[in-house]
């Protein structure tokens, strides 16, 4: 695979999973819950000041142009202009499985191997942590776009009592942040109760043939706008 395609896909799924391990406590259905909409709608206006997130993304099941299996790592839209980020990436290739700690800084993306051979690469305009957490787009784009939104449960991740709330997303909608999906899906967001922050999102993507199974992405977030700097560029 071109280091460019690489580029692209590690920055474009900071905006995009199998459930997380051990973060999610029993679902709480007692007493009334908020409005679906109301949480969703209060985690987008909260997004707009979000500057730097650590962030855990995993996928479970095959997205076309989409070789991810799990990906963290920091990553911050005020550190110059297009912003940075750095972490580590799980990555399934053509023929073989690929480990990449990966570095954003200034106008270049530094991916090293597990062998310590790194590829240096300038970044796309279009994919950078500034313009993913841009107020205007990227993530927040999902939550805006959701429709049918239906608070499901309470329910615990970690320390943090949050709401789990569920939606739908139309292609169009969907494919604007994450191209390489192309299909109307089903959309969960979990909101804090106390902060109103978005902490996770998770996307179940239909099969693409019968005898496939669908596909789950899912993003988890936190820190938010308290996360350590992305490392620095060596």
């Amino acid at each position: 695979m071109q280091i460019r395609r690489l580029v692209q896909i590690l920055l474009a799924v900071l905006v995009t999973s199998a459930p997380l391990a051990g973060c999610s406590g029993n679902p709480d259905n007692t007493g009334p819950l908020p409005e679906g909409q109301q949480l969703v709608d209060a985690a987008a206006e909260n997004l707009r000041e979000l500057t730097n997130v650590a962030f855990e993304l995993e996928i479970s099941g095959a997205v076309p142009g989409l070789p991810v299996r799990e990906i963290e790592g920091v990553a911050s839209r005020s550190e110059g202009p297009n912003g940075s980020a750095s972490g580590e990436a799980d990555m399934q290739l053509e023929t073989e499985r690929v480990r990449y700690e990966f570095t954003l800084s200034d106008d270049v993306l530094l991916l090293t191997d597990s062998d310590g051979e790194t590829e240096e690469q300038a970044v796309p305009v279009p994919y950078t942590p500034a313009r993913l957490l841009d107020p205007e787009h990227g993530l927040r784009q999902l939550l805006i776009g959701a429709e049918e939104l239906e608070t499901e449960t309470r329910e615990q991740l970690d320390d943090v009592e949050t709401y789990r709330v569920h939606g739908t997303l139309s292609r169009e909608a969907v494919s604007a942040v994450v191209p390489a999906v192309q299909d109307d899906v089903d959309i969960k967001f979990w909101v804090a109760d106390d902060t109103e922050q978005l902490m996770r999102i998770w996307i179940q993507v239909p099969p693409r043939k019968e005898n496939e199974g669908a596909v789950q992405l899912q993003l988890a977030l936190t820190e938010h706008n308290t996360a350590a700097a992305p490392a620095p560029r060596s």
